[in-house]
């Protein structure tokens, strides 16, 4: 392995993807660049062949791979963690073992833009979407119509909006990482909170990558989602305590509006005295975060959460 650092760290965590984790590689080793790079390789205990075939890479192409073994698993979060904390260079680019890049010069082309705008933390692109099997699939990431993007942006948006494979951002982590990004259930959310505090987002054009689609991955089901909701108000309350409230508005914002969302969709299949001592527990969460007393606004969401019918009637 040579001892000169590479200008930018490839992050890749795999677990069980020998199906593509090949792909994902080949991707990599195949960037044009004009610099030093090194691929990351946080392989979390696969019990398939995932390991063997890193290993053969890595044979290979040792001055760019850099495995990083789990002898047993440690989970996405713990083996992420892990990765980031062992990029030694300059940049980092975000990699998942089941994702891929198509673009021999995303790498170059996102550097190059950083290097040339220190105003900017990160850049990214859009992807293309396929499921398991490789056939298109439907894109989950929303469209947009402009190119740069900030803190408020991150915090506003309904859903992540920045494709993982395609992140590319400056390597000005902290060590050890923030309590709110090693807990949180999105790390994608809680790592483009804790970049974007620190410079503002571009959208490069045209699409550099891969993202493959799982149906049925933990999220899907309506329980996951509901717990992932209240997850995501965690976060953004923890965020807003590590950033000393400099975001407090934005945020404050943001919570107010996913407290209300938290009490109609948490709430909507429990009856009578279970929906009650769910509303009495959720409600806090309004009151804290709601400026003033808006009588009229409490009166609809009690009329929504306890009589729906007397507003049909109304309408």
């Amino acid at each position: 392995m040579s001892s000169e650092l590479p200008l930018v760290s490839v992050c890749t965590i795999t677990y069980n993807h020998e199906r593509y984790i090949a792909q994902a590689i080949e991707g990599v080793i195949n960037q044009k660049c004009n610099f030093r790079f090194e691929m990351v390789i946080g392989e979390d205990g696969s019990k398939d062949k995932t390991r063997a075939i890193i290993e053969e890479y890595a044979a290979k192409y040792p001055d760019i791979i850099v495995p990083l073994f789990a002898e047993k698993n440690q989970g996405a979060k713990a083996n992420a963690t892990n990765s980031l904390m062992n990029c030694r260079g300059k940049y980092i680019a975000f990699l998942e073992g089941d994702d891929y890049w198509t673009d021999p010069t995303k790498l170059q082309r996102q550097f190059d833009f950083l290097e040339a705008n220190p105003d900017y933390i990160m850049c990214f692109t859009r992807v293309a979407v396929i499921d398991e099997n490789g056939d298109p699939a439907t894109d989950p990431y929303p469209e947009f119509t402009r190119e740069d993007f900030s803190f408020d942006d991150i915090v506003r948006a309904e859903k992540c909006f920045i494709p993982t494979p395609t992140m590319f951002f400056r390597n000005i982590l902290p060590r050890p990482l923030p309590e709110f990004y090693v807990n949180a259930m999105s790390g994608d959310i809680a790592m483009h909170l804790l970049l974007s505090d620190k410079g503002k987002l571009k959208c490069l054009p045209g699409k550099t990558g891969i993202y493959r689609e799982h149906p049925g991955g933990i999220t899907k089901t309506e329980k996951a989602k509901k717990e992932s909701y209240r997850e995501l108000f965690k976060l953004y309350a923890k965020v807003n305590e590590y950033f000393d409230f400099r975001h407090d508005k934005v945020i404050r914002e943001r919570l107010l509006q996913m407290s209300k969302i938290k009490l109609i969709f948490g709430s909507k299949d429990l009856k009578g005295l279970e929906k009650l001592k769910y509303v009495r527990q959720n409600a806090s969460d309004y009151f804290k975060y709601a400026d003033r007393r808006n009588i009229k606004e409490m009166v609809y969401y009690a009329t929504l959460l306890f009589f729906p019918s007397l507003l049909k009637l109304k309408k």
